[in-house]
């Protein structure tokens, strides 16, 4: 992944709600904006629809972190997208994986990550974050830019439109229904939280010391 400073730093003008919440915030410039969005917390918010859930939570996910600094884009007029990646995650990503899917005989479950496009950048805006993987994500089966915020019929659709091309990869995911993988996939959601929530606690004890 590249870094914020590969990407446009224009100055923030009012020109919608996006900016004028960056704004309000004291934040002037595009990559100043998105330093800020990458060091806020990583968390779960109440609702993914719609982005600027973060500045009432003081936290963000791929989804919602991705997604404000893309809306900003748009109402700036800068060429900086909001991609879903998809990509194979298992226990080298986050612990604890493995032993969920491989109930269904899986060495991997297909799962989504969101990132910045910029001509041929990729800025991704949790790296480092404390999200409960081991990594970050690099590498990628397939790609799709796609709005800004999603529903979330809209990404479930993308998610299920996408298996059918991992059914080719590994012929196993096909003897596995689509219900059932996506319940897989909720029970790999919440190891996540619990990885996280293991880190966080942590990187307080650290701090502790």
């Amino acid at each position: 992944m590249d870094s914020i400073e590969v990407l446009p730093n224009v100055n923030i003008q009012a020109k919608g709600v996006v900016s004028k919440k960056f704004l309000e915030h004291g934040i002037e410039t595009f990559c100043a904006a998105c330093h800020w969005i990458k060091d806020l917390a990583y968390g779960s918010n109440s609702n993914n629809e719609n982005s600027l859930i973060l500045f009432q939570e003081n936290r963000g996910t791929c989804t919602t972190k991705h997604g404000v600094i893309a809306r900003l884009a748009q109402e700036l007029g800068l060429k900086v997208y909001k991609n879903l990646g998809f990509y194979r995650l298992s226990d080298e990503i986050v612990i604890g994986v493995n032993a969920i899917i491989q109930t269904q005989g899986l060495n991997f479950i297909p799962q989504i990550h969101c990132f910045l496009e910029y001509g041929s950048f990729k800025v991704d805006l949790t790296e480092g974050n404390c999200n409960g993987k081991n990594k970050t994500i690099e590498d990628y089966d397939f790609v799709v830019r796609v709005n800004p915020d999603l529903t979330y019929e809209e990404e479930r659709r993308y998610y299920i439109s996408y298996l059918n091309q991992y059914f080719a990869i590994d012929p196993r995911l096909a003897e596995v229904s689509i219900p059932e993988i996506l319940e897989l996939l909720e029970a790999c959601n919440q190891q996540v939280k619990y990885q996280c929530s293991i880190m966080s606690s942590h990187n307080l004890a650290f701090v502790a010391q």
